[in-house]
């Protein structure tokens, strides 16, 4: 898996996070770019997993934000983001969840595929259990769909 990638707008409000968070150390730098005070979006969809000191390191850049007086806008929640707001409390640090990936996959192909599910006017999107794939066959799910339904429900609560 590879390692932690991010980038930044030009204003260091938009970042776009990759690969896998390891530790708090390659957070810090984005930490450091913020202005106080403003409203964070972090496109999620590109980071595939946490280790355990990556959780930690995560929770801790969160926090920082938070106590810098920065709003919290989640975009694109990975699969890897979406299990881990199921298995620790205010992994997101109270921010507002956009969108998430949904993941599937071809029992016939083994191709995989991914769709944003967007919240809009505080309704949330259906999570379909299958989707058309290119050989035309029926992609499946590729994950318990119940963590995505939550999170979308928690999400459309709060728009």
């Amino acid at each position: 898996m590879a390692d932690m990638k991010w980038t930044a707008d030009a204003a260091s409000r938009r970042f776009s996070i990759k690969g896998m968070v390891t530790s708090s150390g390659e957070l810090a730098p984005m930490l450091a770019m913020v202005p106080p005070s403003v409203t964070v979006t972090m496109d999620l969809g590109g980071l595939r997993a946490f280790t355990s000191s990556g959780v930690q390191g995560w929770l801790l850049f969160l926090k920082g934000l938070r106590d810098k007086g920065c709003d919290l806008l989640f975009e694109r929640c990975s699969p890897a983001v979406v299990k881990q707001t199921m298995a620790i409390s205010d992994f997101l640090a109270g921010g507002a969840v956009r969108s998430l990936i949904a993941p599937y996959v071809c029992p016939d192909c083994d191709d995989e595929a991914e769709e944003e599910l967007v919240v809009v006017a505080g309704k949330p999107p259906p999570v379909a259990s299958s989707r058309r794939c290119s050989c035309g066959s029926e992609m499946e799910f590729d994950d318990l769909p119940q963590p995505y339904v939550e999170l979308l429900r928690e999400a459309a609560g709060r728009t």
